[in-house]
């Protein structure tokens, strides 16, 4: 196996992205796959003359994300994505949209009142924290939300952490929250692609410490979330392949 530069186990999705950015750039790639179809979980099937889908079932981030880079600069073809469209909870009263800013979740009568009002103030809070550089991927949900919210409220946002991370909110990140539900937006830094970043002079007084921690491009886009509280929607830069 001398003749190839790489070789990869796995064909799954990183797999397969692996060796196509690989090859792009002039290198010879060897995948190596166990199962008779690539692709990992990301995959379909037909039962009765059905297709059923397997693996995700949003590809999340295609605006400005790790993808979409991967996407723009190494794919000869241009997938057809179809808009995610609205999340909707299910309750005794029928279907409610899931508040994506805070002036959805002002009027969210699934939950008591003042339950949504403590939990407009945790979101503003965590994206306040945030735009100031607080690293909130180690931080749990649950130790960022107030404790005496209703049972109803801590079933809810227990759920909203099962489906965007497949864990309970005291396993799950704020972080992992934040940009979830799109009030972060997951975007690949321009300064990765340089070859050799030249630094920034530095700044005096508050702003210094600040982008010590932050570059002024992160804390652009970290300001950019503040926006997003009266902004958001949910599902922005959520797509499905067209066809699974």
């Amino acid at each position: 196996m001398s003749e190839f530069d790489v070789i990869i186990i796995g064909g799954g999705m990183s797999g397969l992205l692996s060796a196509l950015t690989l090859g792009k750039h002039g290198k010879s790639v060897l995948l190596l796959e166990k199962s008779s179809a690539v692709g990992g979980n990301c995959n379909s099937y037909v039962v009765d003359g059905f297709q059923v889908d397997t693996g995700v079932h949003a590809i999340t981030h295609l605006q400005a994300g790790p993808l979409r880079r991967l996407i723009d600069n190494y794919f000869d073809f241009m997938p057809v994505f179809i808009d995610h469209g609205t999340y909707y909870v299910r309750t005794e009263k029928g279907l409610s949209k899931i508040p994506s800013n805070l002036k959805e979740f002002a009027t969210f009568d699934v939950l008591p009142k003042v339950d949504t009002l403590l939990l407009s103030q945790a979101i503003t809070k965590a994206i306040t924290l945030n735009t100031f550089g607080v690293d909130l991927s180690n931080q749990s949900v649950y130790d960022n939300i107030p404790k005496n919210l209703s049972q109803d409220t801590f079933n809810f946002v227990d759920a909203m952490c099962y489906s965007l991370s497949g864990k309970s909110m005291k396993e799950t990140s704020v972080n992992r929250i934040l940009t979830g539900t799109s009030f972060l937006r997951d975007r690949v830094p321009e300064h990765i692609f340089e070859t050799q970043p030249q630094p920034s002079p530095p700044l005096p007084g508050i702003a210094g410490k600040i982008v010590e921690q932050i570059s002024i491009s992160q804390l652009a886009s970290h300001l950019t979330s503040l926006g997003r509280l009266a902004t958001n929607r949910i599902a922005y830069a959520q797509a499905y392949p067209r066809g699974g």
